[in-house]
């Protein structure tokens, strides 16, 4: 049994629990599953308004009657975006409950984080109760072949351009392959062609951006938006969604000068643009990055990785960057040779 549900920021510790409840009855009914007695009772009671609180001991008990005949895995998404501080001590607290008492199930806590702190309110008190897990995004061979895959099924192809430059600009994340392939697709056979073309992906982009998520389009916004003509907000945003980052994310203003004077076509200092990095981190602008400093240097990072495609998307869109600067900016050493 694998009950599977998704947070949301205002779900609290017993709606979490009910919610898994109401999964396994879901599952249970639609693969003709026979649930324990107890646990059938459990479910009428909460459908029925007698039961409103899960307590710990009340979900270990869950969790135990299903054990006895069944394999339970309790899958917890969108875990980040619990914004209830004690709704996550108490999911910490009940992986310990459960550990402590050698409750026979896992919980698989999912969510975005860049390491458990930012994940598991109080993790020291349950760090020997859980494995961590990293997913580190998509290397740009996984997301070609996400694209590729996917056109496979309904007999398109594309052509190698269009690809490589599908996967520079997903920067590792599969919703933007999805969503440039899809768009990309559709816009080939819009033209009666069977293949996508590098002519394609400009208009792709374009449609993409409308249907990126208004929490993105709203983060860009706020982050770019200024009342000065000259201001460099979208140059320097879009020079940071270009950098070379490390395996976690982070890169450091020298990483950004490049991609900068490229959209700039002219020399430009670090010291320039400097008030603009750190103006990222403040609330006001977001914030869309975030800052750590390593060695007294500071280095930064996306606060949410979907707004980094995003900018480039946008740069790409408005005219800020050409697709001839990214096939400038390409990876010579890339062993695939590609054209972005």
């Amino acid at each position: 049994m694998t009950p599977h549900i998704n947070c949301s920021s205002a779900n609290s510790y017993d709606a979490i629990w009910t919610a898994v409840l109401d999964d396994i009855e879901f599952r249970a009914e639609r693969k003709d599953i026979a649930l324990p007695r107890w646990v059938q009772k459990l479910a009428s009671d909460f459908d029925n308004g007698s039961r409103v609180d899960f307590p710990p001991e009340l979900a270990r008990r869950l969790v135990v009657e299903l054990a006895e005949t069944m394999e339970v895995v309790v899958i917890i998404d969108e875990f980040d975006q619990l914004e209830n501080v004690e709704t996550r001590q108490r999911i910490a607290d009940a992986i310990k409950y459960f550990s402590d008492r050698n409750v026979p199930a896992t919980i698989m806590l999912i969510g975005v984080a860049e390491d458990i702190d930012g994940l598991i309110a109080d993790h020291r008190s349950v760090s020997r109760c859980i494995a961590q897990v990293r997913m580190p995004r998509m290397s740009r061979d996984e997301v070609e072949s996400i694209v590729v895959n996917c056109l496979n099924q309904v007999k398109l192809k594309i052509e190698a351009g269009a690809l490589h430059e599908i996967s520079r600009i997903a920067k590792g994340l599969p919703h933007y392959a999805h969503l440039l392939g899809l768009h990309a697709g559709r816009r080939a056979v819009a033209g009666r062609s069977k293949t996508i073309k590098q002519a394609d992906i400009q208009p792709a982009i374009k449609t993409a951006i409308q249907k990126v998520q208004v929490s993105i389009r709203t983060a860009y916004q706020k982050a770019t938006i200024s009342t000065k003509k000259n201001a460099l907000y979208k140059q320097v945003i879009l020079a940071c969604s270009m950098a070379e980052a490390d395996e976690y994310g982070y890169f450091s203003p020298s990483d950004v000068r490049e991609p900068l004077e490229r959209i700039l076509k002219r020399q430009y200092g670090i010291e320039a643009f400097a008030r603009h990095l750190h103006a990222f981190c403040e609330e006001e602008r977001g914030p869309a990055l975030k800052r750590a400093d390593f060695s007294n240097r500071p280095r930064f990072r996306f606060t949410d990785p979907l707004l980094q495609p995003f900018a480039l998307m946008k740069g790409l869109d408005e005219g800020i960057v050409s697709e001839d600067d990214l096939k400038a900016t390409r990876d010579l050493s890339d062993p695939q040779g590609r054209l972005f």
